[in-house]
């Protein structure tokens, strides 16, 4: 349907009329916004890892953590072990993007894909 309803003063009455191009260009982008899928902002720790597994990058942030000196590596070791969940926006998950050379897009897939785990 390419038309839009629309309240006529002069008429008094719902009239329809073709939609402009315009109006249709944001229909398109307004539909394929709501399609999108959205990045969750945190999801169970253990559906986190199984994504990381799945995708082949479970040993290298083990490896990162473990290799982590001080105080520092203690927390993000008790984060990754102990924590219930993970947040997008935390630290060590932009620590792990970096290291791993993943971008901030293939991040959110993990945590769409990690948001998907039954």
């Amino acid at each position: 349907m390419n038309t839009v309803s629309f309240w006529s003063e002069v008429a008094q009455e719902q009239q329809e009329r073709d939609m402009t191009p315009d109006e249709l260009a944001q229909r398109e982008i307004d539909i394929a916004a709501a399609a999108a899928p959205v990045v969750p902002a945190q999801v169970p720790m253990l559906n986190a890892r199984l994504a990381l597994i799945a995708a082949g990058h479970m040993a290298a942030v083990k490896t990162y953590v473990n290799t982590m000196p001080g105080i520092d590596g203690e927390q993000a070791r008790a984060y990754l072990e102990y924590a219930q969940a993970v947040r997008r926006d935390h630290p060590l998950v932009e620590g792990i993007r970096q290291v791993l050379g993943l971008t901030p897009g293939e991040i959110d897939t993990l945590f769409i894909t990690a948001a998907t785990i039954d």
